[in-house]
């Protein structure tokens, strides 16, 4: 029984994969493509495919051969050893939430996003306000049966970011907050003018523009595409195909750019992860926050930055003539505009973080119960102001702007500041040990960097976990002060 236990682990899990693929096909198709008629149906496909990959993997026959593959000996630091290690940790959750409560969440879910869209389009709260109650109370039922020591948001968080707490995160963000503060009111009269960079740009040229950029920095079209949507995001369908999506502005050309570079960097760690391992713990990404330094990697220290617009200026010009109007250093100077807005995706690195804080406290609030749903828009406005002096003026604007509440991530939002972190420490080390990085990067050469991502990040799927990763790859576990020192010297020297 042993000899073969790890074998049909091997085999089970990657049955799970194949039906949670065919249900990313389906929620593609629900964020890009599906008419809203068809939304309540697609909800019941969704739900039947989870419980059934739910019901797959917490089979009494797992636990079974779990138990056996323990005692193979099988070296902690192998791959086997952590295969059996995340797998022990997802069967010993999974096992304690039941089928019923599995399709009830993917239900409403679903539906809530739904919900979501419409809110938002209206910017109308109290619309959405019973959908994110429900998926609320369902978050608690779910972080009750998991089980915690302090605080439930412990038990959310621990699906994105393996091995942290609230009580970990809170520093972290409160120390990010008084540097970003700081450094906010050294340089935010330094900044251009709000529509410096505003014009007449086709989306045709965006899109075309866009994908030479995605295509420059690696990634592979063949096993992938650029889609529009309400919100961006990557995903991946199965081993050889990675989608992202973005969504477009006429006026203002970097809505889509950079949306489409923070999508590619997903989509690049994706493609970097080995498909013989395809669902099998060591084919999967680390955590949400390893996911998360790759696409605030390539948006912001790769694509952000004088020297990416010294090299691409003229093909930015051929894409979208109105570019011509600036030079390559106005354009840098435009991109780096730090000033507190209201829209995160489409906020600057310097004030960024102060979004995550606030989504943070207030999902933290929601899940302890310190906050009602109903009383989300004032608490999340007040805050809002007090954070950036700035006066929300619509729900659009506020509450409403993020998809994540309406698919259930709560816990989700701090893996944005801990990839910000890591990005900035491992661009840190990718300089020190890459020979000649500036001058590949100045002259487009960006296989270099992504080959060292390749070796450090992406290959080891979750081989390790997330500080492990971060020490392999880095030296030390993930340090805030990277990623200070990185935004003083691009935007103080």
């Amino acid at each position: 029984m042993s000899s073969t236990a790890y074998l049909k682990l091997c085999e089970r899990s990657r049955e799970v994969y194949l039906l949670r693929s065919v249900a990313a096909v389906l929620s593609w198709d629900l964020e890009t493509y599906i008419p809203s008629k068809a939304v309540p149906f697609r909800a019941d496909q969704l739900s039947y495919l989870e419980a059934k990959a739910h019901a797959l993997f917490t089979e009494s026959s797992v636990g079974d051969w779990l138990q056996a593959a323990e005692q193979l000996g099988f070296d902690p630091g192998s791959e086997e050893g952590a295969n059996i290690r995340e797998w022990r940790r997802s069967y010993d959750r999974a096992t304690k939430i039941p089928i019923a409560l599995v399709e009830e969440f993917e239900k409403t879910r679903t539906i809530a996003r739904e919900a979501w869209v419409q809110s938002r389009a209206e910017s109308n709260f109290a619309f959405f306000k019973p959908h994110l109650g429900k998926i609320v109370e369902l978050t608690r039922q779910k972080a009750d049966l998991w089980g915690y020591q302090e605080s439930p948001y412990d038990a959310l968080i621990e699906d994105y970011e393996p091995g942290i707490t609230a009580r970990q995160v809170k520093p972290v963000l409160e120390e990010a907050r008084g540097a970003l503060l700081k450094l906010l009111g050294e340089i935010r009269n330094k900044s251009v003018p709000e529509k410096f960079l505003d014009g007449h740009y086709p989306i045709e040229g965006q899109q075309l523009f866009a994908r030479e950029i995605a295509t420059a920095f690696g990634y592979d079209f063949a096993a992938g595409r650029i889609d529009t949507t309400t919100h961006p995001f990557a995903t991946s369908l199965g081993p050889f195909d990675q989608r992202i999506t973005t969504r477009f502005d006429s006026k203002r050309f970097e809505v889509s750019l950079y949306g489409v570079m923070h999508e590619t960097g997903h989509a690049l760690y994706e493609q970097g992860l080995c498909p013989d391992r395809a669902g099998l713990p060591c084919g999967d990404a680390a955590s949400l926050g390893i996911h998360e330094s790759q696409s605030r990697l390539w948006e912001n220290h790769v694509g952000r930055t004088l020297q990416f617009w010294q090299l691409w200026h003229a093909t930015a010009c051929r894409y979208l003539p109105d570019l011509a109007r600036f030079s390559p250093a106005d354009l840098a100077s435009g991109l780096r505009r730090v000033t507190p807005s209201f829209i995160r995706v489409e906020a600057d690195e310097v004030t960024y973080d102060l979004h995550i804080l606030l989504r943070f406290e207030l999902e933290l609030a929601l899940v302890e119960g310190r906050l009602k749903v109903e009383d989300l828009p004032e608490a999340w406005n007040a805050r809002f102001y007090e954070l950036f002096g700035l006066v929300v003026p619509d729900d659009a604007h506020g509450v409403l702007q993020d998809i994540h509440w309406s698919l259930g991530s709560l816990g989700y939002f701090p893996t944005y500041t801990l990839g910000n972190l890591n990005a900035a420490q491992l661009m840190a080390a990718a300089e020190k040990k890459v020979s000649g990085f500036s001058d590949e990067l100045a002259q487009g050469n960006y296989a270099p960097l992504l080959k060292w991502l390749r070796e450090n990040v992406h290959q080891h799927g979750r081989k390790y976990l997330p500080a492990e990763l971060m020490r392999r790859a880095t030296g030390e576990s993930t340090q805030a002060r990277y990623r200070v020192e990185y935004l003083r010297h691009k935007y103080l020297s």
